[in-house]
């Protein structure tokens, strides 16, 4: 959890309202040499789009006002012409970023990407521990060839971030990667949660770790910023007019075939690069119409009630992948959000104690999970089917306080 830039948080507003998309995801191909347990990509047979038209896809990008790449795969080395689609994206002044398992960044890659001004790496690194990694990969020795890339890297001054999602794999080990990014010179960024795969196909998160493993995951990424962590109760609601996200206005996701989406977990086609230009799909597309009535109180029909309505994570992707629409509820955010919220009041708990955040199957976790927080209890309810829409409180007229006789 990192301090809020206003600055860029005013242009991102901003972007919204005017459907300026400011920041493409690519997925440059679907080939990859790992076999990665958590892995959402199912497609992985059909053509790419070739270096020109990738080139003339960059144009059409920069001319509709779009500011940064990130790049993506399978794994984007494996294409013959990454370097040279990297080298063209930065010729168009494009905040380039890439996502990698970095097996494949040698030392003339990492001259390379030096030289071109990557703003970014982010290597997936899931353990300290060699045996775990390789777990996660089913690769042996890609947890050494990650390393040696983002050495390569950082002596270069290229920017490394080390990204690990908590499975079971390594969820005795997950925080182990936090002290080896410091030692490297690489920051972290850990991830709690497993998404469904391209297919919608949820069974992909049965790979995630006891919910309160997730908390544990959670709360060690709070304890790097525990003195700065909001109470649950001082977070501030967003309204419900808001738009849940920049998916489809100021954020797109594109496929290494060229199909156009809102972002890479809302697999609602905006439509096909190959047949329309990039303008006129996201200023007349029938889907990104549809998509942008989207707001927060689109889930008001199912969420009316809940305590959590301002502060929830919708991802409009993710109900549209479990129910089919992407204003329901879904169950799997419903989730999410409870558990961070959780994971914030345990957080101030632990904090008044000054004790640290416990390893998992620690009897100091058992201990921290015996009293279960606001936010725990309230799932419990809803998903006992005691949460409804009718038992929210009339806010109009206002309630009238009776107070004791002074």
């Amino acid at each position: 959890m990192e301090p809020v830039d206003h600055s860029v948080r005013g242009l991102l507003q901003a972007a919204m309202a005017e459907a300026i998309p400011l920041s493409v995801h690519w997925d440059l191909t679907w080939r990859c040499d790992h076999s990665c347990v958590h892995c959402y990509l199912t497609e992985r047979r059909q053509p790419e789009l070739s270096l020109a038209e990738c080139v003339d896809l960059l144009d059409q990008l920069a001319d509709a006002g779009a500011m940064m790449l990130l790049i993506s795969g399978g794994d984007p080395f494996l294409r013959p012409d990454a370097l040279d689609f990297l080298r063209a994206a930065r010729a168009r002044t494009f905040d380039v970023r890439i996502n990698s398992h970095g097996n494949h960044i040698d030392a003339a890659i990492a001259d390379a990407l030096a030289e071109i001004g990557i703003s970014r790496v982010a290597l997936s690194v899931y353990s300290a521990e060699a045996a775990d990694h390789d777990a996660v990969t089913r690769i042996p020795g890609s947890h050494v060839k990650s390393l040696n890339a983002a050495r390569l890297l950082v002596e270069r001054g290229v920017e490394v971030r080390f990204k690990t999602p908590v499975m079971v794999q390594n969820r005795a080990s997950f925080s182990t990667v936090g002290p080896l990014a410091e030692a490297i010179g690489a920051t972290w960024e850990l991830d709690a949660h497993i998404v469904p795969d391209d297919q919608s196909d949820f069974g992909l998160c049965s790979i995630g770790v006891h919910p309160t493993d997730r908390m544990l995951a959670m709360l060690h990424d709070l304890d790097r910023h525990r003195a700065h962590v909001t109470p649950v109760a001082e977070l501030a609601d967003t309204p419900s007019e808001a738009r849940t996200c920049s998916a489809g206005t100021a954020s797109a996701f594109i496929g290494p075939d060229g199909r156009l989406y809102p972002c890479i977990n809302w697999r609602d086609p905006i439509g096909d690069l190959r047949q329309t230009p990039f303008a006129a799909l996201w200023r007349d597309s029938p889907a990104v119409k549809r998509q942008r009535q989207i707001t927060r109180a689109s889930y008001l029909g199912d969420c009316a009630g809940c305590g959590f309505h301002g502060k929830c994570g919708y991802c409009p992707g993710i109900s549209h992948a479990e129910t089919g629409e992407a204003g329901r509820r879904s169950a799997y955010v419903c989730e999410r959000t409870h558990l961070t919220m959780a994971a914030i009041e345990h957080m101030h708990r632990l904090a008044r104690r000054g004790a640290p955040v416990p390893a998992p199957d620690s009897p100091e976790a058992d201990a921290l999970f015996d009293t279960p927080t606001f936010a725990e209890r309230q799932l419990a309810a809803r998903r006992a089917g005691l949460s409804r829409p009718a038992d929210r409180l009339p806010l109009r007229p206002p309630l009238i306080q009776i107070e004791d006789p002074r």
